[in-house]
């Protein structure tokens, strides 16, 4: 099989896996609130999903370096295959739970699909290459969510489940049939040693700001995404939260399957305005904002960032005093747009800035921060709403971005500086 056939099975094989787990996004903090979870678990149940990921994608990866790519991603795909009908046949949290444990160890075979990558491209061709794993997640984070928001007003998390299932089931049988054995001897190394990375790359003074920043921004944004459902149903759905000792807890209408219906509708509306305009601004807009051929020597991928965090922060802001379910949808507009224009820039910055020799590192880091974003983010945000109120949350995370527009704003001026500094040496 040629390179070209093989990176469209593995683009096939991570969007169909992306789809199944953006179903879920919106909708967790819907069924968490149905068995009776308060915001801070529904936090932690969204939490889980990353945390047994950044601990599974080392060993998935050493695994596949031993064993090959193929078996791999077959037993994880099967694992996946697995958490996905628990998740459709939970009828509790302690299952709900399990549900995401078994798929967050699954979901580890991410790496092992960037290895495949790099197993069959060129180092010349390794950027453009792991293109397709950043293609497949916006086309999972675009169709997921509004799949998640329909499925679950239709059938509930029985139909998220048995749908994200068949997914996976497609998957398995396109890895069987089309995807061939990847790994020769000799090759890269399949799995990322992500925490040893971070700390290489912290040794870099301008990858480190990078680095934080993408820590801030995904913590931020995360906790948004951890506690937007339980937001949207205390909001505009339900009689709004009840005080009682150590915390607010939710009103029992919230748990009317009425109720619950609308909430995985609006939700899925909602994150999929997310994922279109992300994919759109990423596409076209911060392409023409930074150049055609990248604007490492000027610093605009630096303030490019900077205008992101602002704009995200503005959104995060905005959010808790929309008046009406209607003025979400420009809010969210925002934290889309925001989004869009960070990601992509942030991991510029480091490709670019980072030495030749420890860019592997370097980007290990990155990948090594947003998943601690991940894991943070949300246990906090549902911690803060469960403590402090709806508000706290988006409030905290405004302040986090903030923050981040500072640092971002050092971080343009040292590469207006370093491209400055190559500009006379050549």
């Amino acid at each position: 099989m040629s390179r070209t056939a093989s990176l469209r099975v593995v683009f096939g094989i991570v969007s169909l896996d992306l789809i199944g787990f953006g179903i879920l996004i919106p909708q967790l903090g819907v069924y968490g609130v149905k068995f009776g979870a308060s915001p801070f678990t529904v936090g932690l149940l969204i939490s889980v999903y990353s945390l047994m990921q950044l601990v599974a994608a080392p060993v998935l990866g050493r695994l596949s370096d031993r064993f090959g790519r193929r078996p791999v991603l077959l037993v994880s795909q099967v694992g996946s295959l697995l958490g996905y009908l628990l998740f459709a046949g939970a009828h509790s949290l302690p299952l709900l739970f399990l549900s995401r444990v078994i798929d967050g160890i699954s979901g580890g075979n991410i790496a092992t699909a960037q290895a495949v990558v790099a197993d069959i491209t060129r180092p010349e061709e390794r950027a453009r290459g792991m293109g397709v794993i950043g293609a497949a997640f916006g086309v999972g984070f675009v169709l997921g969510p509004a799949l998640g928001g329909f499925l679950g007003a239709w059938g509930g998390n029985l139909a998220i489940g048995l749908f994200a299932a068949g997914l996976v089931a497609v998957n398995l049988v396109c890895t069987y049939l089309f995807l061939p054995e990847s790994r020769v001897p000799g090759g890269p190394d399949g799995h990322a040693r992500t925490l040893k990375s971070a700390a290489q790359a912290l040794r870099l003074p301008f990858v480190a700001k990078c680095l934080v920043l993408m820590l801030l921004f995904t913590t931020a944004f995360a906790q948004m995404e951890g506690t937007f459902s339980v937001y949207l149903l205390t909001r505009f759905l339900s009689a709004g939260p009840v005080p009682l000792e150590g915390g607010l807890f939710l009103h029992p209408v919230m748990a009317d399957a009425q109720v619950l219906r609308e909430a995985s509708l609006r939700a899925g509306w909602l994150f999929a305005l997310v994922g279109v305009l992300s994919a759109l601004v990423q596409g076209g807009v911060v392409r023409r904002l930074v150049g055609g051929e990248g604007g490492g020597g000027t610093g605009r991928e630096a303030h490019v960032a900077m205008a992101g965090f602002g704009v995200t922060a503005v959104g995060l802001a905005l959010l808790p005093v929309a008046p009406t379910y209607g003025w979400l949808f420009p809010v969210m507009g925002l934290l889309a747009v925001g989004s869009a224009l960070t990601n992509p820039c942030l991991s510029a910055l480091v490709s670019l800035h980072a030495p030749p020799e420890r860019l592997g590192a370097a980007l290990g880091g990155f990948q090594a921060a947003g998943s601690l974003g991940r894991i943070v983010g949300p246990a906090l945000g549902g911690w803060l709403f469960t403590r402090l109120g709806p508000a706290a949350p988006y409030g905290t995370a405004a302040g986090m971005l903030i923050l981040g527009t500072v640092v971002a704003a050092t971080l343009a001026t040292q590469a207006r500086m370093a491209g400055a500094r190559v500009g006379q040496r050549s």
